[in-house]
C-alpha cells in the first residue's frame, strides 16, 4: 500500500512538473510601418507614422533628434540593436497612428525621427527611422514654407 501511495505521489509530481515547464512556442509577428515626414520647413515639420498588420503591446517613438548625436551614440544607423536601444531609451509611449507637429527645429539642420515596436514579452519586433533636413531660412522666402523636397528617406526595419 505504501509503494503504491509513493508511485502515486511520483505521477503526480511528474504530472505538475511537465506542465510547469511547458511553454508556448514564441508567434512571430509581423508590421509594417510607415512614417513620413511631410510640410518641411526652416524650423518645423509635420510627422505621421502608421502600421498595418499585428497590433503592438507596446510602441516607443523619439522625437526629432540631431543626426550627429544619434550616430555619436549608435555609430550608424545600420546598427539594429543600438538603434533601437537609443529609440527606447530616448523615447516616449505612443499609440498608432500618431501625428504630431515637430516644432522648435533649427534650420539646416539634418535630423532623426524613429519608432520601436514591442509584443507582450516586451521584445522588440520592429523599428523604423528616417532622416530628413530642415530648409535654410533664406529659403523661407519665394513662397518655400511648404516645400518638402528634402524629406529624406525612410528606413523600415522588421524582425
Amino acid at each position: 500500500m505504501k509503494t503504491l501511495k509513493l508511485i502515486g505521489a511520483s505521477l503526480i509530481m511528474l504530472c505538475c512538473m511537465s506542465i510547469i515547464s511547458c511553454k508556448k512556442a514564441p508567434v512571430a509577428l509581423s508590421i509594417d510601418l510607415t512614417m513620413e515626414v511631410t510640410k518641411v520647413k526652416a524650423i518645423n515639420a509635420m510627422l505621421d507614422i502608421k502600421a498595418t498588420g499585428d497590433t503592438p503591446s507596446l510602441v516607443r517613438y523619439m522625437g526629432p533628434t540631431p543626426e550627429a548625436e544619434v550616430l555619436d551614440a549608435v555609430g550608424s544607423l545600420d546598427n539594429e540593436s543600438a538603434v533601437k536601444s537609443f529609440i527606447s531609451k530616448n523615447g516616449i509611449a505612443i499609440k498608432l497612428p500618431y501625428s504630431i507637429a515637430l516644432m522648435d527645429l533649427e534650420p539646416e539642420q539634418k535630423y532623426v525621427v524613429g519608432v520601436v515596436v514591442y509584443d507582450s514579452d516586451m521584445n522588440a519586433f520592429g523599428y523604423a527611422t528616417q532622416v530628413f533636413t530642415t530648409l535654410d531660412l533664406e529659403s523661407m522666402t519665394d513662397n518655400a514654407l511648404g516645400d518638402s523636397s528634402n524629406v529624406g528617406n525612410m528606413t523600415e526595419n522588421i524582425l
